[in-house]
């Protein structure tokens, strides 16, 4: 008998009664297999999976030996099979009980240098874990990546819809109140994957009322459940927490991100990442890391009113789109921001930092478009100058076109007659250029700071 998307609540009766041991399942809890980090389990179960259901590893078997094929000098490897019960689906339809292939590596991978986790995903008897699955016959197939995820063991029960999305969303905000650290960390990065996909589908939503009323709902209740980790004692799932809450479109304090920038790398190295979570990537300064490209990657859509859909539009009946986080003081945040040594220090940090307060092009933040004239990369300095034009000159302008670089009226001219270079001819002319516009703009803040200085005091309360 095949178990359709849709019934899985009929058989979740037998699962508790005849499923005994269910209540001493384990969810995943080890780093082993850790590459199932930084899943983004909705677009695993829209594009790498043709089942994707939450399960119990009943027992498993060596079948044969497979030839490492992953990377030059890989050794053979394990051909495992997990017979699995299945206790819920989130898309597709399989029968109770399943067989799961997967690949385990051998103590030989020990000296490959990487530990298996980053590159294989393992399973375990009597785990319980969302797995998402390819289709070989006569079993269905565990990719060695990014196909697993860590669930709470209790069957959750989708509540906000019967999309793939609304039931992963369901499943990860149980995980929210895991006790199990794993689970939690999980739980908190896969809401904000999984909230910036739903924001860039609202608006593409509208039609279908009920849809749109039930992403919005689970993007509220997204956005609830960060705002309760976000507190969370834990240094990775607190910060991991303000990372999603930015995808998912609620404003996190300053001051959160702040103190991220100012913890010292000795606090959470490389190395205890390694040992705690069996990846590098929640080390302190990969989270620092993480955290400005996360604030600069969701200024480029554009978010939605969840009441009517609507565009939400910048401020001052602008009918251009608001971009960023709203009610986030990104002025502020980045003045403070560029100032801290491990921002001064990196190069990824700080141009992160410039593509945003370009695409904002706040009058806040000229003073910090100014101080980035004078940094040690190219392409930032570039990013300033254009900053500059866009919030002081013209929305419209080009900011390459050495011709305009200061005249708006010729800059829209520009733009309606339709003289338009290429990024590869406008970056070509910035190099070329670069000493002029750069001492046109200092120029020019020589002549005006002072009203930048008067337009802060206010924005500040102070005389």
């Amino acid at each position: 008998m095949k178990r359709h998307v849709h019934s899985h609540r009929i058989f979740l009766v037998a699962i508790l009664s005849v499923w005994l041991f269910l209540s001493q399942a384990e969810s995943f809890g080890s780093p082993v297999g850790s590459n199932g980090w930084h899943l983004n389990s909705s677009f695993q179960a829209r594009v790498n999976a043709d089942l994707v259901c939450k399960v119990q590893i009943m027992s498993i078997r060596q079948e044969k030996i497979v030839k490492g094929n992953l990377f030059p000098g890989e050794p053979d490897l394990l051909g495992m099979i997990a017979t699995s019960k299945v206790l819920s689906i989130i898309e597709g339809e399989c029968l109770d009980v399943i067989d799961i292939e997967f690949r385990r590596p051998t103590n030989e991978h020990l000296r490959l240098g990487h530990p298996p986790g980053e590159l294989y995903t393992d399973l375990s008897e009597n785990e319980v874990c969302l797995v998402f699955l390819k289709s070989s016959e006569p079993y269905y197939k565990l990719s060695r990546i990014r196909s697993k995820a860590r669930v709470r063991p209790e069957v959750v029960d989708y509540n906000l819809g019967e999309t793939p999305n609304l039931k992963l969303l369901a499943e990860f905000l149980a995980g929210c109140d895991s006790e199990n650290g794993l689970v939690k960390l999980q739980a908190v990065e896969e809401l904000g994957y999984l909230g910036d996909i739903m924001i860039r589908k609202l608006r593409f939503s509208k039609a279908d009322k009920e849809l749109f009323q039930r992403m919005a709902s689970g993007l509220g209740r997204a956005k609830e459940a960060l705002r309760k980790t976000r507190c969370c004692e834990d240094l990775v799932i607190r910060n991991v927490s303000i990372i999603s809450s930015f995808q998912v479109d609620d404003s996190p304090d300053i001051e959160g991100g702040l103190e991220l920038l100012r913890t010292d790398f000795s606090d959470f190295d490389p190395n205890d990442s390694l040992r705690k979570y069996g990846i590098r990537d929640f080390c302190v300064s990969s989270l620092q890391l993480k955290l400005l490209e996360t604030m600069d990657a969701t200024t480029r859509r554009i978010v939605v009113d969840l009441k009517d859909g609507s565009s939400i539009r910048r401020e001052d009946g602008s009918p251009y789109p608001f971009r960023g986080v709203r009610g986030f003081n990104y002025a502020d945040f980045y003045r403070q921001a560029l100032d801290y040594e491990a921002v001064k220090n990196s190069d990824q940090m700080r141009q992160a930092i410039a593509n945003v307060i370009w695409i904002r092009y706040e009058r806040r933040s000229v003073p910090e478009m100014i101080q980035l004239l004078d940094d040690s990369r190219m392409h930032i300095r570039s990013t300033a100058v254009s900053a500059l034009r866009k919030c002081i000159n013209s929305d419209l302008s080009n900011s390459w076109e050495r011709r305009h670089f200061y005249d708006s009226n010729a800059a829209r001219e520009a733009m309606r007659s339709g003289i338009e270079k290429k990024l590869e001819d406008r970056q070509k002319d910035y190099q070329a250029n670069e000493r002029e516009y750069i001492l046109y703009w200092k120029k020019w803040w020589q002549k005006h700071k002072d009203e930048f200085k008067a337009l802060e005091k206010t924005n500040n309360g102070t005389d």
